[in-house]
């Protein structure tokens, strides 16, 4: 787990999806989506759901949301 890995999370949750923390962050959005499928699979599971909307949290992705310095 790297602090960019961490980074991108965190963006993705405030601004509610991968094409607005791209933006943010400057980065590509295939850039995003490959630091969070890294984040996934060096935890074992998915931290967000995708939806027409953006993205929410799943459980997991709540419970590291929640922890401090998140």
């Amino acid at each position: 787990m790297t602090i960019d890995e961490i980074e991108t999370f965190v963006s993705i949750a405030r601004l509610g999806g991968f094409a607005r923390a791209a933006e943010g962050l400057h980065r590509s959005q295939p850039a995003i989506s490959r630091r969070v499928e890294m984040l996934e699979q060096h935890l074992g599971t998915p931290l967000f759901e995708r939806v027409r909307t953006g993205v929410v949290l799943t459980e997991a992705g709540r419970r590291l949301a929640a922890m401090p310095g998140s």
